[in-house]
């Protein structure tokens, strides 16, 4: 860790690991538990990872909500700067979906877990920021039920008016299970490319798959541009039909059919009920044992 790191935080572990970035736990002067994100070593010198990292960290400075994750400081120290953030101690919901146990929290408290992720994006979005990459593993949910949206590595602010006439994207970034057509058209994003994305994620949480499957990664970004998404109503026939079709509504290819702004997406997902039965407090294999 760099010098600035010694002298203001005690790191305690590696708590993950990803193509660029590391987190690791630490601990401020009062003692207090914090998470810092640092480039790994071998990417200190990536010019557009240090760019990332700082625009991540200059964005995500002014968020202040319950939803999302607060980030206390940047540290543009040497050998690598970092991010430092609260410790929020949740598993991210795509670790939750593969338990093949079944996780206790999406079966009995998943009305109010969807309603506070779609209020987390709400409030980006009323800052004027696009998350970009909306997924299950940029969403955590604590063992009390509180859930917070993460990474904002990908974002960028709304473009003017005028800045949507420009030339379209050179570079298509996001992860392709959850990517927007319209980002595959190398089009300006803006607010309703979240709303697809979140409507591919509600998918999942709801049916423990994904819209689109495919052995071929690019057949996976076709199936995005061009194929109609299943009836989540087939893969989890306990949905309401009101349900199925608000998740369907935020899959439309063309933005303009989709609801346009979270603020509709989260009243509608007031009103709605999920479910046609309450899911059962544990699943069967577990009651019988």
């Amino acid at each position: 860790m760099p010098l600035e790191f010694a002298e203001l935080y005690r790191v305690e572990k590696l708590e993950w690991r990803g193509e660029t970035s590391e987190i690791w736990r630490a601990r401020d002067a009062n003692d207090t538990l914090v998470a810092i994100k640092r480039l790994r070593l071998d990417k200190a010198r990536n010019r557009a990872a240090l760019r990332s990292l700082r625009r991540e960290a200059t964005m995500a400075l002014e968020l202040d909500h319950p939803n999302v994750v607060r980030v206390l400081d940047f540290v543009p120290g040497q050998p690598s700067p970092a991010m430092v953030m609260e410790f929020f101690p949740g598993k991210n919901l795509k670790l939750r979906l593969l338990d093949r146990r079944g996780d206790r929290l999406l079966r009995t408290r998943l009305k109010d877990i969807v309603l506070q992720m779609a209020e987390a994006l709400r409030y980006v979005h009323s800052q004027g920021i696009i998350h970009l990459d909306i997924k299950p593993e940029n969403f955590l949910l604590s063992e009390d039920g509180q859930v917070k949206l993460t990474d904002f590595a990908l974002a960028r602010r709304l473009p003017s008016w005028w800045a949507r006439l420009a030339p379209g994207l050179r570079r298509i970034a996001g992860t392709r299970s959850y990517i927007a057509p319209e980002t595959l058209r190398r089009r300006h994003p803006d607010l309703r490319t979240d709303i697809y994305s979140f409507g591919v994620t509600l998918f999942e949480l709801l049916t423990r798959r994904p819209p689109f499957i495919s052995q071929d990664r690019d057949e996976v970004l076709r199936m995005h541009l061009r194929h109609p998404p299943p009836w989540p109503l087939t893969f989890n026939k306990n949905l309401t039909q009101a349900m199925n079709q608000l998740v369907l509504a935020m899959l439309e290819k063309d933005p303009g059919r989709r609801p346009q702004t979270m603020d509709d997406v989260a009243a509608r997902l007031r009103r709605v009920t999920i479910f046609e039965k309450p899911p059962a407090e544990e699943p069967a294999e577990e009651r019988t044992r």
